[in-house]
């Protein structure tokens, strides 16, 4: 039976008509009256009162905690909130041989992200490549490969400005709620079992900036374990860096939890393979589509990502009423036309799919941001 709710103005009612009957009044007085007044306030702080119970109520489950209630259940499950990361990356200096740049230089982007240096280098045959970290966590930190970087202070033999070699990626803003929300959901639902597939899915998810997970079992062999992770940025693309797979093995290896302090990681007779996957590229190309202008092809690209990262897997199909509805289903969308791909999606077992670009009549209106 659902617990009848009582509207503040019913429990007024009431407190006026009980008082208004034990000093045996022959009417109800008013919401003006005196007695009308004191019934206000007091049914204002009893149903605050009745506020707080029922939020107290929801902090018991994790379908309905707030972040606060959702920290202290994932307590009890060795588990916490992913903090924010900084992107690691490298780049390439130049200046006079046997020039020395120490660690904790501060290189700056044009767009104010500021790189920090973590190692010492010194210059040979007038370049060197040195190990950097974004200063402040979060996405805004990664950069692609080539976007050029200005010393912030002058350092001899050091030219001013260097050149991003290895691409600042991993940078991850706090976990949001809803998916540490559904992190704890699924440790509840799949207690560790000493190396069951479930295990693996929540010890590669430790891990910051591992958005989806797959496992295979005996895939290599008798005692083998193959995992295929998926790390989703901005824009789409869902292949996790050679940093963030390495993460992923050493932690699935061993390692000391810390909330328990307790060991985890692989059974001892297990040999895993955490497995680099690959993007399959799409490709829309459109008969017509209509309208075409900018903010309709936005809306279908979002829409067919959203489908991709939803329903894309590794061995798996993306139906073709599935990419026809998300092109529909797109604000601003009348009617189209799909030419290519004219079927569905099948992606191998090391495949992703990934809106690569959308045309329409031939020409390109849309292409995947790197």
């Amino acid at each position: 039976m659902t617990w009848p709710i009582t509207s503040i103005a019913e429990r007024e009612q009431r407190l006026r008509e009980g008082i208004a009957t034990g000093l045996k009044f022959t009417f109800t007085p008013g919401r003006a009256s005196n007695i009308g007044v004191i019934a206000a306030e007091v049914a204002g702080e009893i149903d605050d009162v009745h506020q707080h119970i029922a939020w107290q109520a929801k902090q018991r489950f994790t379908k309905t905690a707030d972040l606060e209630g959702l920290k202290r259940i994932a307590a009890e499950f060795g588990m916490s909130q992913h903090d924010p990361v900084a992107a690691p990356g490298a780049i390439t200096i130049t200046g006079t041989d046997g020039a020395e740049l120490l660690a904790g230089a501060v290189w700056l982007h044009s767009g104010g992200q500021a790189y920090v240096t973590t190692e010492t280098v010194n210059i040979a045959a007038g370049t060197a490549t040195v190990a950097a970290l974004a200063q402040e966590p979060g996405i805004l930190g990664n950069l692609p490969a080539g976007e050029t970087l200005s010393l912030s202070s002058p350092v001899a033999g050091i030219a001013g400005t260097a050149t991003v070699t290895t691409a600042f990626v991993d940078g991850r803003d706090i976990e949001d709620k809803e998916s540490f929300r559904a992190r704890i959901l699924f440790r509840q639902a799949n207690p560790p079992m000493g190396g069951n597939a479930p295990d693996y899915v929540r010890w590669s998810t430790d891990i910051a900036g591992v958005d989806s997970v797959w496992i295979t079992q005996m895939a290599m062999g008798l005692g083998t374990v193959s995992v295929r992770i998926a790390s989703y940025d901005a824009n789409g693309w869902p292949i996790p860096s050679e940093n963030l797979r390495q993460k992923v093995e050493d932690h699935i290896e061993g390692h000391i939890n810390p909330v328990t302090g307790q060991w985890e990681g692989r059974p001892a007779t297990a040999q895993v393979f955490v497995i680099i996957i690959a993007a399959k590229l799409i490709n829309l190309e459109f008969n017509s589509l209509s309208p075409s202008d900018s903010k309709t092809v936005k809306a279908v690209a979002a829409n067919v990502q959203s489908l991709f990262r939803s329903k894309g897997e590794p061995g798996g199909t993306i139906r073709y009423s599935w990419l026809t509805g998300a092109v529909t289903n797109a604000v601003g969308e009348d009617y189209h036309d799909l030419a290519t791909p004219a079927g569905p999606i099948v992606c191998g077992i090391n495949e992703l799919p990934v809106l690569n670009s959308i045309k329409v009549a031939g020409d390109t209106v849309w292409e995947r941001p790197v």
